[in-house]
C-alpha cells in the first residue's frame, strides 16, 4: 500500500491552504476556530486545521502517490504571493494576479470533504439506480452478462448473488479517493473559465464591524435576489453571486451584473455575508478573533462570534441568510 510505502511522509493534507488561512491569523499566528461537531472554540496554527490526513493521497501503480500534492505545492507558488498584492491594492485588475486568484478559488471549491462526498454520493446513488434497472429481471441480467463477455469480461456472480450484493452494500457504486481527485482535475480548469466570466467586485469591511470570517469550505453560490428557494444555482447562471472572503478585511463578490468596483460595507451587511459563510462550513469556521458579528435574516438581532460555538442553528448544521439551506454546487 502506498500509504504504509510512505508511511516516513505521512502529513495532514490540507484542502484549505495554509497560505490563504494565514490572511485570518492573529498577532500570535493563530487562528480562532469554532468547531461544530465538538461545540467548541479554540486557537491553533494553521498547519492544524483544514486538512486530513493523506487527503490527496494517490495509490495507483505508476504513479507518484504525492504527485497531486506536489502540484498544488506549484500553484501555491504562484497564487501565495498574487494573492498578496490583491489585498494589497484591493484590485483584481492585474491579469496574472486575477488568473492565480481564480486558480485559488476554483481549488476550494472542488477539492473538499464537503463537495467531494456530495459529487460521491451522486455517482453512488446513479450506479445503485442503474444497478436497480439492470436487475430488475432476470432476462434484464442476461443482456448485462452478455455485454460484458463481449467486451471480454466475466461476470462470475449469479443474479440472484449479484442482486443480494447490491441490497447488502448500500455505498458499492462509492467512487475511490483516485477517482475523486481525478474528477477535481478534469474540472478544475473550466471552473476556472467560468470564475474569470465574472465581474469580481470587492467588499471592504468597516472598521467597526468585527471583519469578515472564513471556514473549511468558503466558496459560496447563492441567488442573487435570494427568491428561488431550495433550488440549486448554476455556476454559469446569470443572477447568482459567488462570496470568497481573501481576509477578515475583504471579501470578492463575483456575479454576471453590475460593475467591477471596491464598496465598503457596513457591520449589518458584513453579519450577512459572516452568517452565509457560517453555514456553508463543513466542520469549522476561522476568524482572526471572537469579535466578528453575523445576522441570519434582516430582521434578527446581531450575533456575537463569541457565541457562535452555543448558536443551535449553526451546530444544526446552518441555513443561510434567507433561511434557505445551503444547496450544491452546480456546473450549470
Amino acid at each position: 500500500m502506498a500509504k504504509e510505502a510512505n508511511s516516513a511522509e505521512a502529513k495532514i493534507q490540507h484542502y484549505v491552504p495554509q497560505y490563504y488561512l494565514r490572511s485570518f491569523i492573529d498577532a500570535k499566528e493563530l487562528l480562532y476556530v469554532v468547531d461544530r461537531p465538538r461545540a467548541t472554540f479554540f486557537r491553533v496554527p494553521t498547519k492544524k486545521v483544514g486538512g486530513e490526513l493523506y487527503f490527496n493521497l494517490i495509490n495507483v501503480k505508476g504513479i507518484d502517490p504525492f504527485a497531486v500534492e506536489k502540484a498544488l505545492a506549484d500553484l501555491e507558488s504562484m497564487v501565495a504571493p498574487a494573492l498578496e498584492r490583491v489585498k494589497k491594492t484591493r484590485s483584481l485588475a492585474a491579469e496574472k494576479d486575477r488568473g492565480a486568484v481564480m486558480n485559488l478559488i476554483a481549488s476550494v471549491t472542488l477539492r473538499n470533504p464537503k463537495q467531494r462526498q456530495v459529487i460521491g454520493e451522486i455517482i453512488n446513488q446513479s450506479g445503485n439506480l442503474a444497478a436497480a434497472e439492470g436487475l430488475s429481471s432476470k432476462p434484464k441480467f442476461d443482456e448485462y452478462v452478455s455485454a460484458m463477455k463481449a467486451q471480454g469480461k466475466e461476470v462470475r456472480e449469479s443474479y440472484e448473488e449479484t442482486k443480494e450484493l447490491v441490497a447488502k452494500i448500500p455505498g458499492t457504486f462509492r467512487p475511490t479517493q483516485e477517482f475523486s481527485i481525478l474528477t477535481e482535475l478534469r474540472l478544475h480548469d473550466p471552473l476556472v473559465q467560468r470564475y474569470e466570466g465574472r465581474k469580481w467586485q470587492i467588499l471592504v469591511a468597516s472598521e467597526d464591524s468585527g471583519g469578515f470570517v472564513t471556514s473549511d469550505h468558503p466558496v459560496c453560490l447563492r441567488w442573487s435576489d435570494g427568491e428561488h428557494g431550495n433550488l440549486s444555482p448554476g455556476l454559469a447562471v446569470p443572477g447568482t453571486e459567488l462570496i470568497f472572503p481573501i481576509s477578515p478585511h475583504l471579501v470578492l463578490r463575483g456575479s454576471f451584473e453590475g460593475e467591477e468596483n471596491v464598496v465598503e460595507v457596513d457591520t449589518s451587511t458584513v453579519a450577512g455575508i459572516n452568517s452565509l459563510l457560517i453555514s456553508n462550513a463543513h466542520n469549522q469556521i476561522y476568524a482572526q478573533d471572537a469579535l466578528f458579528k453575523y445576522k441570519r435574516a434582516p430582521l434578527e438581532e446581531i450575533g456575537s462570534g463569541a457565541t457562535l460555538d452555543q448558536d443551535k442553528v449553526f451546530l444544526a448544521g446552518g441555513t443561510t441568510t434567507a433561511g434557505d439551506k445551503v444547496v450544491v454546487l452546480r456546473a450549470n
